[in-house]
């Protein structure tokens, strides 16, 4: 079995916009849009910092009489106006100075110290019905501060505004606007990106079948450039694009990790919509690597059995002639801790080879560290290195331009031909599987 685990760098790799700053771009030119009254205002445009292609995408739809951006006005009005997450994503200082952000990590921050408010025990706070009287987070505190906190703690009370807030209310109002920003992240992606031309190859992955591809991603680029047929078994762990979709259909996972101990986890629940694991739960994303890893148990189970002798006294004896072999390859992923759980029962196994596709040795650098974390630095060392290895790290070719190939693509009876071989491949293994067991 070929497991092919994708995450943003793949993307990335072919050209494509998916950087959270790019989708930030794009909602600040959005908002100057929605603005604008007709096409004679498009000069005045602030376009710095947007993609390019996104840019002529932009202008072909503020003149497309079916999906006119006008017309979509109020659309994106629902999503993007006064939302709590677009307003906070802007103004962060690594998004301004530096052009940068990690909406899962600023996502915690505010979800962290909005639960540990709740939960100070020095102002005998216990519950989301609580009023609150102290918010921490300095942009949650100018956001909501109409409302009586700490600060005006020494107004006297003749002039203090009494209008109240809950820790419900906030919460509420947070996953209300995450659930609009992540299906205007959709639209940007499905109706956007996904209609850039990718002229761009990897010799890496196009030399390959796979029969099950991992996506971290919300796209379906692996798809459309390098699988037309649709020959391997997909799971979207974090769900996948589809423009058709409604706020309630959307099935994108932007989530958390799990920040509380094992004491307060199980208990403690309130907060847990904005968890990865929650949503992929809730939103039914599915789990199918799951049932590649019993597959490469069972496999593994029975070729260890693959023959019989028998003996002068007519008995049998089972020989193993050699052991299955998996193929992991992981591209575009930066193996950070937040998919450990996925990642671990992958790599540690021992019937799979694992392969990890670097760009440069600063990124290599990073990988070691982040599988560090996920597998231990004692169990890296172990599986690097020796006859024995299960571990190896590889430096991606360049990326090529399909006009430079000898096929702009693999031919589609060819690349039938080898998910046909692919999948009789895998069926003669059950074939002796059930032989066996008989």
């Amino acid at each position: 079995m070929n497991i092919l685990v994708i995450g943003n760098g793949f993307d990335l790799a072919h050209g494509l916009p998916t950087k959270y700053t790019d989708f930030l771009k794009f909602v600040e030119v959005i908002n100057q849009v929605i603005e604008i009254k007709n096409n004679d205002d498009i000069s005045n445009l602030d376009w710095r910092g947007i993609n390019q292609q996104i840019k002529e995408l932009i202008k072909i739809n503020m003149g497309n009489v079916r999906n006119n951006i006008f017309s979509q006005g109020q659309v994106w009005r629902e999503l993007l106006e006064d939302n709590f997450w677009i307003e906070y994503f802007l103004q962060c200082l690594m998004y301004q100075k530096e052009n940068w952000i990690d909406f899962e990590s600023e996502i915690s921050k505010i979800i962290q110290s909005l639960d540990n408010d709740m939960f100070d025990e020095s102002k005998r706070i216990s519950g989301l019905s609580d009023e609150v009287y102290e918010i921490s987070n300095d942009f949650l505190q100018h956001k909501y501060s109409q409302y009586l906190f700490t600060t005006q703690i020494k107004i006297p009370l003749t002039e203090r505004r009494m209008e109240t807030l809950t820790f419900q209310e906030i919460r509420d109002k947070l996953y209300y606007d995450l659930n609009r920003f992540i299906r205007a992240l959709e639209i940007y992606l499905a109706d956007y990106v996904e209609k850039i031309e990718c002229n761009r190859v990897s010799p890496d992955i196009e030399k390959m079948s796979f029969d099950k591809v991992l996506s971290f991603n919300y796209t379906k680029t692996y798809t459309k450039l390098y699988d037309s047929c649709v020959c391997a078994e997909y799971d979207y762990i974090h769900g996948s694009t589809d423009i058709k979709n409604t706020i309630e259909t959307n099935n994108m996972v932007l989530g958390i990790d799990e920040y509380l101990d094992d004491d307060r986890k199980n208990r403690d629940t309130d907060f847990i919509a904005f968890k990865k694991f929650y949503q992929r739960i809730y939103k039914e994303t599915g789990c199918k690597y799951k049932d590649w890893i019993t597959e490469i148990h069972s496999n593994a189970q029975i070729r260890n059995l693959n023959y019989c002798n028998k003996k002068d006294d007519g008995s049998k004896e089972y020989v193993s002639d050699y052991s299955v072999q998996h193929n992991l390859y992981i591209f575009g992923h930066s193996l950070d801790i937040t998919d450990k759980d996925i990642l671990r029962e992958l790599i540690l196994n021992d019937k799979v080879y694992t392969t990890i596709f670097y760009v440069n040795k600063d990124v290599m650098g990073k990988q070691i560290a982040n599988l560090v974390k996920i597998i231990g630095q004692d169990e890296l060392i172990r599986r690097t290195g020796g006859s024995d290895k299960t571990i190896e790290f590889r430096q991606q070719q360049a990326m090529v331009c399909r006009e430079n190939r000898k096929f702009k693509k693999n031919p589609p009876t060819l690349q039938y031909s080898v998910c046909l071989l692919s999948r009789c491949r895998n069926l003669f293994s059950w074939m002796r599987i059930a032989y066996h067991y008989s």
